[in-house]
């Protein structure tokens, strides 16, 4: 057993000081208890001027796109969309081999755990050899991913991505080739593969217009025979919408209930332009909303409906998507910000409206990140694991904080450059350099 001893603590019972947090060998929270408890003998790691947060959950990763940042902003076409930057990802996608990939991976996870994020759900779709063929291992650049995550001590969700096809009644395009499996038996056999090796996986069609409906079913019943996260892409482009009308005559979401892929365990990432009819519909079923706000304004996808959101209290998580950038506190800051513009009004994303956000935001960026991979973390609870942050309270980005203000200081006046220590399973592994 092990204690570590900060100066704050937050908790679901709000700030609190002179407390101990213990942790047992496996990396498990089995207490927080107070100060004046502790006794000579035990192993007591202080953590003086600092505030020890949950680690932020990064939902939603494609860790390959990190090589793309700062290299899509010279003009691609005449009006650059998200589909004119698809052509520059699918092109790094064509390079990619698994060693290649793991050593990016083991880069960007590395500045993810510097940046706060103890836990990723990896959106993984380059899966096979430039034309299609299965590597001589099957899961050789799944392996690959995970692997940097063993290596840097990030936990990885491993979200085993299907695709199926180029789009709506259309032929996979030369660049789409190893994203796809021959049948949905082949691609689920091959999350199976990775599941009984032991590790952590949700299955994740990639959009209605890359799947269909015929895989839909069969992946959302593997995912409920084994209660596997679900995550997909839905009303992220205003085409893809109006594509999958013409399709099916419906909108994506809505198309997604059909398919019988909404439930509890489903995340949908972006929700960018969802209907108050596809709102209510996830409401109903439970699920969740990924928002990617730096990646979202990078391409120019739009804003979501944070508003409506909230007030059907669809739980609300962040990814880093492109990774564009690497900060969960930009990607929360900017969650609020850019609801503030669109609704012309401040403080949007509160629990009532005598709240302040930041205790809303760290839910968000924490706990219900957590909940959307499955995985025993996001608070500072006994049974939970040990994963933390340690916020430098004499940073100079945190001058002039208070009590009563501390977690808005942070989410408003702040960077990922104020995070000291990050902590994974009761192990620090990342420390600021002095």
């Amino acid at each position: 057993m092990k204690y570590l001893a900060p100066a704050y603590v937050y908790t679901h019972e709000g700030l609190q000081k002179n407390k101990l947090i213990a942790i047992d060998d496996a990396g498990l929270i089995t207490g927080i208890i107070d100060s004046s408890q502790a006794v000579a003998h035990e192993q007591i790691e202080l953590l003086p001027q600092m505030l020890l947060l949950p680690g932020f959950v990064n939902v939603h990763s494609h860790v390959f796109q990190r090589q793309l940042r700062g290299h899509t902003h010279r003009p691609l076409s005449r009006q650059d969309t998200f589909w004119t930057w698809r052509r520059a990802m699918y092109a790094e996608a064509q390079r990619l081999t698994p060693e290649l990939l793991y050593e990016e991976a083991r880069q960007t996870y590395s500045e993810m755990l510097a940046a706060g994020y103890t836990s990723v759900g990896e959106f993984h779709y380059v899966h096979h050899q430039v034309d299609g063929r299965p590597y001589d291992r099957p899961n050789a650049m799944s392996e690959a991913i995970l692997q940097a995550g063993k290596d840097t001590g990030l936990r990885v969700v491993l979200l085993m991505t299907a695709y199926a096809r180029g789009g709506f009644q259309q032929a996979l395009e030369a660049g789409q080739r190893r994203f796809c499996d021959a049948t949905v038996e082949q691609y689920l056999a091959r999350v199976e593969a990775l599941r009984q090796q032991g590790y952590q996986v949700g299955v994740a069609p990639h959009s209605v217009r890359a799947v269909p409906g015929e895989w839909f079913h069969a992946i959302a019943a593997y995912s409920r025979e084994h209660s596997l996260p679900l995550h997909v892409h839905a009303d992220e482009q205003v085409a893809e919408i109006e594509q999958c009308r013409t399709a099916h005559g419906c909108r994506p979401i809505e198309l997604l209930e059909r398919y019988e892929a909404l439930s509890p365990r489903t995340t949908i990432v972006h929700a960018t332009h969802a209907t108050e009819h596809e709102l209510d519909i996830l409401a109903q079923y439970g699920s969740t909303v990924c928002v990617c706000p730096t990646t979202e304004g990078d391409l120019g996808d739009g804003i979501a409906p944070y508003e409506d959101l909230r007030a059907r209290e669809i739980p609300l998580t962040i990814g880093s998507d492109s990774n564009t950038r690497l900060d969960p506190l930009e990607e929360l800051r900017w969650a609020e910000y850019s609801a503030r513009m669109r609704y012309q009004r401040r403080r949007v994303l509160v629990a009532d409206e005598l709240a302040a956000p930041g205790p809303l935001l760290l839910d968000y960026g924490t706990r219900r990140g957590a909940a959307a991979l499955a995985i025993q973390a996001g608070e500072i609870a006994p049974d939970q694991a040990a994963d933390f942050v340690a916020i430098d309270l004499e940073h100079r980005q945190m001058r002039g904080w208070s009590e009563e203000d501390l977690l808005d200081t942070l989410f408003f006046g702040a960077s990922s450059e104020v995070i000291a220590q990050t902590w994974v399973q009761g192990a620090c592994v990342y420390r600021r350099n002095a």
